[in-house]
């Protein structure tokens, strides 16, 4: 998350004192991920993040396990795929839409080809090499 520290007020100011701007993002989890937003196998939750939050902070405010995420959309680009990590630094914006799919949920074979990707995913990809599913 940004350096930011919370100041008498409650209002959240980054280390020169300048107040830091909240945001929402619409967060949607699938499968046994559901439960850390309060539903059973699909939960819809809108959440408030600090300006500048990345991935890491949205997983870490709902304890989410980060070897418990399979596919990772924002704004359906897809960010992460099962065995990385490489969208943990993604940067969020007021209004993203995000959304996290359980390790026990596959994503279509005929929705991959062509699937605009991050660049931090498509960067990891390359140096990891290409997704493998066995069946």
């Amino acid at each position: 998350m940004a350096s930011c520290i919370t100041a008498a007020d409650g209002e959240h100011r980054n280390r020169s004192g300048t107040s830091l701007a909240d945001i929402q993002v619409d967060l949607n989890l699938y499968g046994t991920l559901a439960a850390f937003a309060g539903g059973k196998y699909i939960a819809q939750k809108k959440v408030s993040l600090h300006e500048g939050a990345v991935i890491r902070d949205l997983m870490d405010l709902l304890a989410i396990p980060y070897d418990q995420k399979s596919y990772l959309f924002i704004n359906a680009v897809l960010c992460d795929v099962p065995g990385l990590l490489a969208s943990l630094g993604e940067p969020l914006r007021d209004g993203d839409r995000v959304g996290i799919f359980s390790l026990q949920h596959m994503w279509p074979y005929q929705y991959r080809d062509g699937i605009r990707m991050s660049e931090s995913l498509t960067e990891a990809l390359r140096k990891h090499g290409a997704i493998h599913n066995t069946y």
